[in-house]
């Protein structure tokens, strides 16, 4: 007999919004039995072509994202930028599991500081900036260095200012003129985490191994899993995900993104309702991974118990290494390739990435340094750690 609260093989799921881990989504999809949909304002994006209908159009459409909404079973994003008042409005036409909560909770940097100090959760000291004086103020109690960020996310393309010294304070009086920022203490740290985590609508959840991560600026280059860490901080990095987790009203995979000070404090730097590329290396790192733990919690099925597998590398490739890559296509047997279908003009965007399963996490980051391809990050203390 049918349970009505369970999504089965020929309903249709529909992808709102397109992202670099979209075609992948889509194809575990399919090979789950559903019909997929996208709705994307690009049409010449991987996952549109391989989608089973699409719609094509802004996402400020609302004749357009009724007619989508309709057509699905339930709808699901995959990009945090979404408005969430798009969320709430196609929720009046079908099921959308994810909801808008955590959305509302992301986009407004006021917001979420506010939810982190609610459950206790150290975060890096912040001031809400509004005029110039203000910097000038908060700096005494912050201290240098501290970013500037503006408090909704995306404003001025997302564009922050590192603070470094008191010369550097004028340059804010242009981004002030955009709207509202917050002063955030930068927390020297070396070391960055992602945990991933997939939540069913009643609350229980499964919490993939630790992941190790590198940062190029926002973008994640590396991660690579298992992380060598203290058990007792990796536990306690995952009773403050378990504690998000018991207070979102979300449904699906996200990621809560963490620090090590250099006094050992543990730091929450964001909460994203994405299928992050740190997650990619579950493919092999894992017996399930986050794209597959996403549907079945979309579609109302009994979430995996994660058994680890391979140590995992992942490692992104950006359009400016795209030429130099090709070599390594041809000549690493272990070396897994995924092409994003994608021609931007920046060479920083990502164009795919590699996942390297492994024996030894050491030997294999040291490999991927020696090709000189990624010649901006830093591999050395990486694998220095882990011998």
């Amino acid at each position: 007999m049918a349970n009505a609260n369970v999504l089965y093989p020929g309903q249709t799921i529909g992808i709102l919004g397109d992202s670099i881990s979209s075609p992948e989504l889509l194809v575990r999809a399919k090979k789950m039995g559903f019909n997929v949909g996208m709705y994307s304002s690009n049409e010449n994006s991987k996952a549109m072509q391989l989608a089973d209908y699409k719609y094509i159009g802004p996402l400020n459409d609302k004749q357009a994202l009724k007619m989508f909404a309709e057509r699905c079973d339930v709808v699901m994003y995959n990009n945090d930028s979404i408005d969430s008042e798009i969320i709430r409005y196609i929720s009046k036409f079908t099921s959308v599991p994810q909801k808008d909560s955590l959305l509302d909770i992301i986009q407004d940097r006021l917001i979420e500081r506010s939810f982190f100090e609610t459950l206790n959760i150290n975060m890096a000291p912040y001031a809400t900036i509004v005029t110039l004086e203000d910097v000038y103020q908060a700096i005494n109690s912050i201290g240098y260095p501290a970013i500037l960020k503006p408090i909704q996310r995306g404003l001025l393309g997302g564009k922050e200012l590192l603070i470094k010294n008191q010369a550097d304070i004028v340059a804010a009086s242009g981004l002030l003129d955009a709207g509202t920022y917050i002063l955030e203490s930068y927390v020297v740290h070396d070391i960055d985490y992602s945990i991933i985590v997939t939540r069913k609508e009643d609350g229980s959840r499964v919490i993939f191994p630790t992941v190790e991560v590198i940062y190029h600026g926002e973008q994640i280059m590396t991660a690579f899993t298992p992380a060598k860490l203290d058990p007792d901080v990796d536990k306690e990095m995952k009773r403050i995900t378990s504690e998000i987790a018991n207070n979102v009203d979300y449904v699906g995979t996200f990621e809560v993104s963490l620090f090590l000070a250099k006094n050992g404090s543990i730091y929450v730097n964001r909460v994203a309702p994405v299928l992050s590329p740190a997650g990619f290396v579950f493919d092999y790192a894992t017996n399930a991974n986050e794209f597959e733990q996403h549907l079945r919690a979309i579609a109302g099925l009994p979430l995996t118990k994660t058994i680890s597998g391979i140590p995992t590398i992942f490692q992104t490739i950006r359009q400016k290494e795209y030429q130099r890559v090709q070599t390594q296509w041809v000549i690493k047997d272990n070396w897994h390739f995924t092409f994003y279908g994608n021609n931007p003009k920046n060479d920083e965007v990502s164009v795919g990435h590699v996942l390297i399963p492994t024996k030894s996490l050491s030997s294999t980051l040291m490999q991927v340094e020696a090709t000189g391809i990624w010649n901006d990050i830093d591999f050395k203390t990486k694998y220095e750690k882990q011998q």
